[in-house]
């Protein structure tokens, strides 16, 4: 797909209403998924296990699965309002109560577009079958409510000086709330006027019954029928359900004459469910079993085994997806063009039989036939189909990653912009994008330790002879999606996730067998220094630390740690107990960042320090600013007085190297002398730069 295109599409992935309305469907999905498995069970196409289902020992059974049914799809608008509301609310971060609002607003509105308490309310529409107008309020009042809210001459502010936030919110809520009810009131009264019906889903049905009274070719109703169902339930609407009043006025009956009916779209269209996702399902098993899609199709297996597809339709989702909409078209369309022709040149008998819509695949084909021949048919529907879905899924799967990298970007940048105000992010709490985005990293960063798929890179450290005295270890984690994450990302997720002690379990583990490994490659001097937080020094870190050194019979003095002068250190006794036993034990202690703040001036006089890092925007601007060079000038004389070592990072040219030399910094790190190597490559560039020495 050529890069316009794909921008094109990111931008509409992007959109707000797009991620707001994603955000609905997603949530609906375990209502969907009940509902569907409890269709599936009722439904599964054995006539023993239906005689005794319907009306044998096993009914209770059937009451059981029939009550979850309904439950669930005999409320689908009701929930869809619901879900897509807080799809809204979510998007906008809001707060729970102002969430609330949004919900509340969006089922009156709701309620009054159908009538709720009058004559012309029909119930069936707070099923499935009302899910288009659902839809259609929920977002207008969401963004209409919206809008109110944030407008002054809209708020009651009068009236809730000294209230509690939330009964003040609830108040301001009032004038949006009746502007809106009122409106869609209004709207009934005038669809009634001007079409004689009684709400927006009046409207679709009646436009749906003239279209297809001016047709009467039956190749031609049935290609509409197929078109229309699926470009439904590409919109957001579930076709199946808003078309079903369509297909008992014209494709009702079955008969030796008749070629398209209810029974022959079953068998042959809508495999696996609508869009023939049978293909879909398919390629998730047998080509990307360790992606995402892999994951939705085994969830789907059952469901989809028996024609229920909405676990697919809206986990991929296939629904409001500018890819996938068009071989969820076009496959189908495919299916029914072929499958017309066979049956109407006689190379597939006719369907004469009403078949159970829930009967798999390859069976149906044969039951509704009588013949072999119509279950080759669908196996050949399905080959094509396949070849139709795997391309646009690829590009799928691109846009996709593509998406996701974006919103990883933007998440690195507001966690940038936290740690150059010195602010601790909240990102994992947000219910936005970028919060769904943390909690999906921080997921995928549990799945990753467990497959030890986090490693270490070690960037050499140099002294003014060029000597390496050894090396900082650096965490990596590359995603198998999204390539290497931002690093401060990684221990982010892993502090506010509650899994720090594990990661770093797993990256002393790392360090102590370098330092093993390195120890027994190098009979020079050396060490490694690794990162910890303050929020390390709340676990037993140091049990963990002795237990990596004795496991791999290394000497403590070679394992440096590092902590970030921006990591705030509490004066507890905990604390200072664990700093002193770490460097009784014969651990160096760095401080990372070190800038001249009030903080870093305390830690130098806390003894517990032997060497700072000095702060890479110091190193980065020192040939051009002055400051810059007598701060660090200033560090280097306060470390000499205090026996404290410092390290010059982020150095990158010669030039920037001689002028620290100049200031009396004389150990070095960064891109001039080498960038983050894996172990064996340290090893080596550490050997042949010390030869000699």
């Amino acid at each position: 797909m050529r890069t316009k295109a794909k921008q094109q599409i990111l931008r509409m992935r992007e959109s707000f209403f797009f991620i707001a309305l994603h955000n609905g469907f997603v949530l609906m999905i375990p209502l969907i998924l009940t509902g569907a498995t409890a269709c599936a069970l009722m439904n599964l196409p054995f006539v023993g296990y239906q005689e005794a289902l319907r009306n044998g020992s096993f009914q209770i059974i059937y009451d059981i699965l029939n009550t979850v049914h309904q439950a669930t799809y005999g409320c689908f608008s009701v929930a869809l309002t619901i879900a897509l509301s807080v799809g809204y609310a979510m998007e906008r971060n809001e707060k729970a109560e102002k969430s609330a609002l949004y919900v509340l607003a969006s089922l009156v509105a709701f309620g009054t577009q159908l009538g709720i308490g009058t004559d012309n309310f029909s119930q069936e529409l707070l099923g499935v079958k009302g899910c288009f107008t659902a839809v259609f309020v929920t977002m207008i009042t969401c963004f209409a409510y919206d809008y109110m809210s944030r407008e002054e001459n809209m708020k009651m502010a009068r009236y809730t000086v000294g209230m509690e936030p939330a009964c003040a919110k609830a108040i301001n809520a009032i004038c949006p709330m009746v502007i809106i009810t009122s409106a869609f009131a209004l709207l009934n009264v005038v669809l009634y006027v001007c079409f004689q019906v009684t709400n927006i889903q009046g409207i679709v049905y009646k436009v749906l019954f003239w279209v297809f009274d001016s047709v009467r070719s039956e190749f031609v109703l049935g290609l509409m029928y197929t078109f229309m169902l699926h470009f439904l339930w590409a919109i957001g609407f579930h076709g199946s359900h808003m078309m079903e009043v369509v297909a008992a006025s014209y494709f009702s009956q079955v008969g030796q004459d008749i070629i398209f009916s209810k029974s022959f779209f079953d068998i042959f269209v809508v495999m696996g469910g609508c869009g023939t996702t049978v293909c879909v399902l398919l390629l998730g098993l047998f080509f990307y079993r360790k992606k995402r899609l892999g994951n939705i199709a085994r969830l789907s297996v059952f469901t989809a085994t028996f024609n229920t597809n909405e676990m697919l339709n809206f986990g991929i989702p296939i629904m409001l997806n500018p890819v996938l909409i068009v071989p969820f078209l076009l496959t189908p369309m495919m299916a029914y063009v072929i499958s017309y022709t066979a049956t109407y040149f006689g190379w597939v008998p006719t369907v004469t039989r009403e078949i159970i819509w829930t009967t798999p695949v390859l069976f149906s084909g044969y039951l509704g036939t009588g013949s072999i021949r119509g279950s080759i048919l669908q196996l050949a529907i399905i080959v094509m189909g396949m070849l139709i879905y795997y391309p646009f899924l690829k590009i799928n799967e691109k846009v996709q990653e593509i998406y996701v990298k974006n919103q990883i970007e933007k998440l690195v940048a507001e966690l940038k912009k936290a740690e150059e105000e010195n602010e601790t992010p909240d990102l994992l709490n947000k219910t936005n994008s970028y919060g769904m985005v943390a909690r999906m990293l921080l997921k995928d960063l549990e799945t990753a330790l467990a497959k030890n798929e986090i490693f270490m890179l070690y960037q050499p450290q140099v002294d003014s002879r060029g000597v390496c005295l050894g090396a900082e270890a650096l965490v990596r984690w590359k995603h198998q999606d999204y390539g290497f994450i931002y690093p401060p990302l990684i221990i982010y997720l892993a502090k506010e996730g509650k899994i720090l002690p594990q990661l770093e379990e797993r990256i002393f583990d790392m360090v102590a067998g370098a330092i093993k490994k390195t120890q027994d490659n190098y009979d020079g001097d050396f060490k490694i220094s690794v990162n910890i937080t303050a929020k390390s020094l709340t676990w037993d870190i140091e049990s963990c630390m002795e237990a990596c050194i004795e496991k791999y019979q290394i000497p403590a003095d070679k394992m440096w740690l590092e902590m970030t002068e921006q990591d705030m250190l509490s004066n507890t006794d905990a604390v200072i107990q664990k700093l002193e036993h770490l460097k009784q034990v014969g651990h160096t202690l760095l401080i990372d960042d070190f800038g001249m703040g009030h903080t870093s001036i305390v830690y130098l006089q806390s003894n517990y320090f032997d060497v700072v890092k000095l702060d890479g925007s110091l190193v980065r601007n020192i040939l051009k600013n002055s400051t810059d060079q007598k701060i660090v000038a200033s560090v280097v004389e306060l470390g000499e007085k205090l026996g404290v070592k410092v390290i010059a990072e982020y150095v990158e040219t010669e030039e920037q190297r001689d002028k620290l030399k100049e200031l009396g910094c004389f150990w070095y790190q960064g891109y001039l002398y080498s960038k983050p190597v894996a172990l064996d490559e340290f090893i080596v560039w550490m050997k042949k730069c010390n030869e000699g020495v």
